[in-house]
C-alpha cells in the first residue's frame, strides 16, 4: 500500500512538472509575441540621428532637437513607443538600420535605387531641396554653373550622385559634417557647398559672406527601415500619414523652418488634404 501511494504521488508530481513546462514555454511565447513590430527593444524606438543638421536634427542643451526629432518623436507617441536616439554619421546609418543596430532613423533620407538595395522606406516624409551656396565674393548663381568647380557636400549624403548626374563635370569634395563643409568654403578650399534648403537658411544667416542658388528638387525623402521589418514599416507608415491627417506635420514644418520656406507641393500631392504652413511663413 505504500508503495501504491508513492507511486500516486511520484505521477502526480510528473504531471505537475509537464504543466509548469508547458505554462513557461506559453509564457516565453507571450512574451516575445508582445514585440510585433520586431523593435530591437520592446516598447522602444530606436532612431539614429545628425547632430549637426540645424533645424532638421541637432544638439539643443544636451538632448536632440529639432523638425525631424519632433516629427518622430509624434509618430512614435501614434506608435506606443518609447523614442531614442543615437548620432551618428550619414555614411554609416544605413548599414546600422540593415544591421539592426537602429530600428529607422530621423534622417530625410533620399530615396534611391542603390539604397533601395540596402533597406526599405517608409512613405514619403518630404521632397529633397538643396541650394548650392558660394562665397558672395565668388559666387555661382545656378547649380549649373559649378561646372568644373570644386563643391563640397557631406561625406555619404545621397546628393553627391544626384549632384554628379546633374553636373556631370564638378568635383566633389567630400566633408565629415556641415561645419566641416562651411569652414571649407570660408577657406577657399572649395568653391561652393551643396546641402539642403534649411541648412542653407542656416548657413547663411551665420555666414554674411555667403549666397546661395535658387532651390533644385532633388528626389522622394522617407525613413529607413530593415528589409526584414515588414511589421515595422506599415507602423512607422500608419504614424506618419496620422500625424499629417491631425496637422501635427504641418504645425512642426512651421515651427522648425525659416520664414518664406514653403511644404513641397509634392508632399502635398502624396497626401491628399495635407495643410499646407500658414500664410504668414512663420512662428
Amino acid at each position: 500500500m505504500k508503495a501504491a501511494l508513492n507511486r500516486r504521488l511520484l505521477g502526480v508530481a510528473a504531471l505537475s512538472l509537464v504543466a509548469s513546462v508547458t505554462l513557461a514555454a506559453c509564457g516565453g511565447a507571450a512574451s516575445s509575441g508582445s514585440n510585433q513590430l520586431g523593435t530591437i527593444a520592446p516598447g522602444q524606438l530606436k532612431l539614429a540621428f545628425r547632430s549637426d543638421d540645424k533645424p532638421t536634427s541637432f544638439v539643443e542643451n544636451g538632448k536632440p532637437a529639432g523638425f525631424l526629432i519632433e516629427l518622430t518623436e509624434a509618430m512614435a507617441k501614434k506608435m506606443r513607443l518609447e523614442p531614442s536616439y543615437v548620432a551618428t554619421d550619414f555614411a554609416s546609418m544605413l548599414p546600422n538600420v540593415r544591421n539592426h543596430t537602429y530600428d529607422s532613423a530621423a534622417f530625410g533620407t533620399l530615396v534611391t535605387p542603390p539604397r533601395q538595395e540596402v533597406t526599405d522606406f517608409t512613405k514619403p516624409v518630404s521632397f529633397g531641396q538643396a541650394q548650392l551656396i558660394s562665397r558672395k565674393a565668388a559666387a555661382l548663381a545656378t547649380v549649373d554653373s559649378a561646372a568644373g568647380k570644386t563643391v563640397a557636400v557631406t561625406r555619404g549624403s545621397e546628393l553627391i550622385p544626384l549632384l554628379k548626374e546633374k553636373v556631370p563635370t564638378i568635383q566633389i569634395k567630400e566633408f565629415p559634417n556641415i561645419a566641416a563643409s562651411a569652414n571649407g568654403l570660408t577657406a577657399g578650399q572649395v568653391d561652393g557647398l551643396f546641402t539642403g534648403t534649411a541648412t542653407t537658411s542656416q548657413l547663411l544667416s551665420q555666414h554674411p559672406a555667403f549666397t546661395a542658388t535658387e532651390a533644385i528638387t532633388t528626389a522622394q525623402t522617407a525613413f529607413p527601415v530593415a528589409k526584414d521589418r515588414g511589421p515595422l514599416k506599415k507602423a512607422l507608415d500608419d504614424a506618419l500619414t496620422a500625424v499629417i491627417a491631425d496637422g501635427t506635420y504641418t504645425a512642426l514644418f512651421d515651427k522648425w523652418n525659416p520664414p518664406g520656406m514653403l511644404i513641397p507641393q509634392e508632399l502635398l500631392n502624396a497626401y491628399p488634404g495635407m495643410a499646407q504652413r500658414p500664410a504668414h511663413g512663420g512662428s
